[in-house]
Formats: structure tokens, C-alpha cells, sequence
């Protein structure tokens, strides 16, 4: 679909008075024009249609814990996708341990 027909199909959505469609479609284009020039004049704080934040932003603020935690487990990141629940084998959980305990600084503090 074409740039113009997608634009044409939002405007067709707003019509309101149905017995004169053309005047509607003009008068919503009119609408959006002057709206989306207003918004050049608003200083930045003023949050408008176009200007909206991310719907899951966080503003990247760190999570807080109750307790002290690690600097390395309070990194900011975002998932996408489905998440997945899975367990680590014995294996892989030993692998981390001793990853861990050979390569964190922090976790140095607490060794024998």
C-alpha cells in the first residue's frame, strides 16, 4: 500500500458526518496539519502525540532490591519476544558458579 492511500485510509477512519465525506476528510486533514505545527512551539517537556515515550520505557532507571546485590546482576536491559522459563542443568549451574567465582571482582570480597 502506497504512502498516500495509507494517509487517505486515516483520514476515512475520522470522518464523522457521513453525509459529506469530502468536507470531513478536509477538515481532519486541516485538524492534523495544524495540530502537527502546533507541536514545533511547545516546549520539550510537553508531551503530544508524536512526542510520546517508548510504551515500555523506563527512562532507564536501574531496578532497586531490598537487599544489596551484585553490580553485575543490575544491569538496565530490555527483553523482547516471549519469555521462556527454563531451568539450568547441573552442568551448566556449575559452569556459572565457577565462571563466576574466577571472574567477578565483586565476588572476590567474599572468598576464603
Amino acid at each position: 500500500m502506497y504512502l498516500y492511500e495509507r494517509y487517505m485510509f486515516h483520514l476515512k477512519k475520522m470522518v464523522k458526518n457521513l453525509s459529506r465525506v469530502e468536507g470531513s476528510i478536509v477538515a481532519q486533514m486541516i485538524n492534523e496539519e495544524t495540530s502537527n505545527f502546533a507541536e514545533y512551539y511547545f516546549p520539550a517537556e510537553v508531551q503530544t502525540k508524536n512526542r510520546r515515550p517508548a510504551r515500555h520505557d523506563d527512562r532507564g532507571e536501574r531496578a532497586t532490591y531490598p537487599v544489596t546485590v551484585l553490580d553485575i546482576f543490575t544491569d538496565v536491559g530490555r527483553l523482547s519476544g516471549k519469555p521462556k522459563d527454563r531451568r539450568l542443568t547441573e552442568q551448566e549451574r556449575s559452569h556459572l558458579q565457577t565462571y563466576l567465582l574466577t571472574n567477578c571482582e565483586d565476588v572476590l570480597q567474599y572468598e576464603r
